[in-house]
């Protein structure tokens, strides 16, 4: 337990955007913490539901609303925030997820415990329409290095990916980055290029409890991704995984001005690999369709109406053309 004495101020940021639906529990999650010394900053970037509405609806001391007028895409508005808040360590709470109440205390005991800790992540469950099971995810120091520091650049099969909401970091870690990098807005990997820059400089750990609930659901930056709907979306991992090769192995930061001309040849290498990967699974889940026992069924079923499709349609056409054009010679 903590002591009583001194408590920390834990500074807790939601960023809402079109959430309506799921932004209420979210909230509910966060007031119900074990762990009571809390600022919670509710971000609305510029919801066009009723998402505001909804958040206004509470009345806790302890909230502070914020509504932009222009959406940020998070990065902006997280950002404007991080320059605001008071807490010793701040964590995040996605607006569409919510957490177990035991969240916050457990996940500050580890910085109780390790004053060179930076970053600290929680297990987690997937909920939605459709449940996905997670396998290990990563727990110590090193192997969440070998996550982020070498992101997409390892096999890891044995293990699943770390949820990078679930995360709480101190001020120094804080103040030691900055928070996102402006460049990563609406590219759906600001995360996780802040926590690779975190893990650059302090510990990591990982709370190996289910405190962190995860949404899977459409409309999400991540299903989003999938979609086609946003040529950003489309190579946004290829390209971080160049960014970061480069940082850990050249110690070059292309995000830097210097670097404009370099990042630009980057960026369309990340978009052809991009383009190359997904035609590649295309063609192997046709293949996979074609070599289906039911895709061959089919094809059978099939076979006599294309037949009877020929004598029909085809041939009839095929005769009046060729009477048409020789009847002369039958006159």
């Amino acid at each position: 337990m903590i002591s009583t004495e001194n408590k920390p101020l834990v500074s807790v940021i939601i960023p809402c955007y079109n959430v309506s639906e799921f932004v209420e529990k979210a909230i509910h999650s966060i007031l119900k913490q074990s762990y009571s010394k809390l600022e919670i900053w509710i971000i609305d970037d510029a919801s066009t539901d009723d998402t505001l509405a909804k958040i206004k609806g509470f009345n806790d001391q302890r909230i502070k609303v914020v509504a932009f007028k222009e959406n940020t895409q998070k990065v902006g508005a997280v950002n404007i925030i991080l320059n605001q808040i008071s807490g010793d360590y701040i964590c995040f709470q996605d607006a569409d997820d919510w957490s177990d109440a035991k969240r916050i205390e457990l996940q500050l005991e580890q910085f109780m415990a390790d004053g060179d800790l930076g970053i600290c992540f929680t297990n987690y469950r997937y909920i939605g329409r459709r449940i996905a099971e997670h396998g290990r995810i990563a727990l110590d120091n090193q192997e969440l290095r070998d996550e982020f520091l070498g992101f997409m650049q390892k096999n890891r099969n044995d293990i699943d990916n770390t949820v990078c909401s679930t995360m709480m970091i101190s001020r120094a870690a804080l103040q030691s980055t900055g928070g996102y990098h402006p460049y990563f807005a609406g590219r759906v990997a600001e995360d996780i290029h802040w926590i690779f820059r975190i893990l650059k400089r302090f510990k990591g750990i990982t709370v190996d409890k289910v405190l962190y609930h995860y949404t899977v659901r459409e409309g999400s930056f991540t299903q989003l991704q999938r979609t086609g709907s946003n040529a950003k979306f489309a190579y946004s991992w290829q390209l971080l995984s160049k960014l970061i090769y480069k940082d850990i192995h050249d110690r070059i930061d292309l995000l830097e001005p210097f670097y404009e001309d370099e990042l630009k040849i980057i960026e369309l290498i990340a978009c052809e690999e991009a383009l190359v990967e997904n035609i590649r699974e295309l063609n192997n889940l046709k293949n996979s369709f074609e070599s289906s026992y039911s895709y061959r069924i089919g094809k059978m079923i099939l076979k006599p109406f294309q037949a009877l499709k020929f004598i029909i349609i085809i041939f009839p056409k095929f005769f009046i053309n060729y009477f048409i054009n020789n009847g002369k010679n039958y006159i």
